[in-house]
């Protein structure tokens, strides 16, 4: 998963760096709340950590202004030596979860992978075979079976799909997509993305009359949904739009 770490102190932040990477996490680390809040504007994160004292900005203050950007981010809040009072404060200011600095790294990646089972994000397991309804997913052959027909993917195309189909009904962010399907952290074009979305869409038939809809959700990334009944949308606007998404 794509962690933001708010660490003012190099050491600090170095280390928790290297602990989440071995977790099979990636991390982005900033050294104040005002870089997170910058970056907010044009990437998202499933989860971040921040020191008590963010070098210019309390995690109280932090935390509320971050999920005005980012809704529902899962935080968890690390301490030195912290007094009751500093912690209700971090629990009251928005924070899952508070932790004493400096933390033991099983311990972190436990309350870590707690908070993402909460917050519904679901990363897909490493085995041969998937299935989700009438998709079989063939990891070995990339091939994906339905509806007594099986298709072939690219292996970008298999891992889109796999990331989409494990997180059905939950959005899927732009930067959890490149870290799994790019596997890397730097940005590719919009256009990219839509492609591989769009060709998904076709290939496997995620479409309403079929009882599948693949939104994008513009600067944020997609989401796939089953729908009750199949050749009709869930309800939304008038033109089959729902808030800020638009259909591909």
């Amino acid at each position: 998963m794509r962690i933001a770490l708010v660490e003012p102190d190099a050491r600090q932040a170095e280390i928790l760096q290297h602990l989440l990477i071995a977790g099979a996490h990636a991390c982005q680390p900033f050294r104040a709340g005002a870089s997170l809040l910058e970056t907010l504007g044009d990437e998202a994160f499933d989860l971040m950590i921040t020191a008590w004292w963010c070098g210019d900005i309390s995690a109280d203050e932090l935390i509320p202004r971050a999920r005005r950007l980012l809704p529902g981010l899962p935080v968890i809040v690390l301490m030195v030596s912290p007094h009751e009072s500093e912690i209700v404060a971090a629990l009251h200011g928005g924070a899952d979860d508070c932790m004493t600095k400096p933390a033991s790294g099983p311990e972190l990646l436990a309350r870590i992978d707690a908070l993402l089972r909460r917050a519904g994000v679901r990363r897909p397991r490493n085995r041969a075979h998937h299935g989700f309804g009438e998709y079989l997913f063939d990891s070995a052959r990339h091939g994906v079976s339905f509806r007594g027909q099986t298709v072939t993917l690219t292996p970008k195309e298999f891992r889109f799909a796999l990331l989409l189909f494990t997180n059905a009904s939950r959005p899927v962010s732009r930067a959890r997509i490149l870290e799994t399907v790019w596997q890397l952290s730097r940005d590719v074009q919009s256009r990219t993305l839509d492609t591989h979305a769009s060709r998904l869409r076709n290939k496997l038939q995620l479409s309403p009359e079929h009882g599948w809809r693949l939104t994008t959700l513009y600067g944020v990334g997609y989401q796939l949904d089953r729908l009750s009944t199949p050749g009709t949308e869930p309800s939304g606007s008038a033109d089959g739009h729902i808030g800020s998404e638009e259909k591909l």
